[in-house]
């Protein structure tokens, strides 16, 4: 019982690690993310092509695989949670209740 509750431990603080990233990542995306489409959308000409940096690809991509590595983490945790409860003195009647 004590390891499902270290692994749901290291699963929420790898969760809050995620939100952290996503935090910082979109923070990024503001500042310097601008595509064709909103510069036509706006009516503003460019003199040429926009600057590679301007996709921000890296915190796209950042924010994508998060997204499924907490996903991933949140399915872990209920199962983990499920048999945690399962354990509790009484847990059994306690899981039908959940069902």
């Amino acid at each position: 019982m004590k390891k499902l509750l270290i692994a749901s431990v290291a699963i929420t603080i790898l969760m809050i690690f995620c939100t952290f990233d996503d935090f910082l990542s979109l923070h990024d995306i503001r500042a310097d993310y601008i595509s064709k489409s909103a510069l036509d959308h706006l009516r503003v000409e460019t003199s040429g092509t926009l600057p590679p940096w301007t996709d921000t690809r890296l915190e796209w991509t950042s924010v994508t695989i998060s997204f499924a590595l907490r996903s991933i983490l949140i399915v872990a945790n209920l199962a983990i949670l499920l048999l945690l409860v399962k354990r509790l003195p009484g847990g059994k009647n306690a899981a039908r209740v959940y069902k």
